[in-house]
């Protein structure tokens, strides 16, 4: 898998909806202004099943779904998101590539849990204060971070 940023798109904080069948839905604004069904793309992330749904017109992030939560790692300390951040939502295209990443997985926190699709780095951060993507220095996506807490 491989999701890269091609630019954001100014949008508020998503929706953050947990269930005991789908155990995370995060769903930003452009969801509702959606014309067609999104792209919807389905990865494994270490134990666990995660789908990313984009527009298909302008690639910006709509939904984000965890399907499935295998075994993610426990921590009591609490979420250290980015401090730099670039406000909005991605705007990201997707290109399928066989990729083996054995950092990648979920780690719950205090307040909130990180989604790791790799192992390289995050350089550059963009979101909002409740949900925050972190991309390489090449600008391929690596983490996201989302505060399941209700001070975010």
């Amino acid at each position: 898998m491989s999701f890269t940023i091609q630019g954001v798109q100014p949008h508020g904080e998503p929706t953050v909806e947990i269930d005991e069948y789908v155990p995370v839905t995060i769903q930003w604004p452009g969801y509702g202004r959606l014309r067609q069904a999104p792209q919807s793309v389905v990865l494994e992330v270490g134990t666990s099943l995660v789908e990313v749904k984009t527009d298909r017109d302008s690639g910006e992030v709509v939904e984000l779904v965890l399907v499935d939560m295998g075994q993610p790692e426990d921590s009591d300390a609490p979420l250290l998101m980015a401090g730099v951040m670039e406000s909005g939502v991605p705007l990201m295209s997707y290109a399928e590539t066989a990729q083996n990443d054995s950092a990648s997985g979920i780690h719950l926190h205090s307040d909130g849990l990180r989604v790791r699709f790799g192992r390289k780095r995050a350089s550059r951060a963009v979101g909002t204060p409740g949900a925050v993507f972190g991309f390489s220095d090449v600008g391929l996506l690596v983490e996201l971070d989302v505060r399941l807490d209700s001070t975010a």
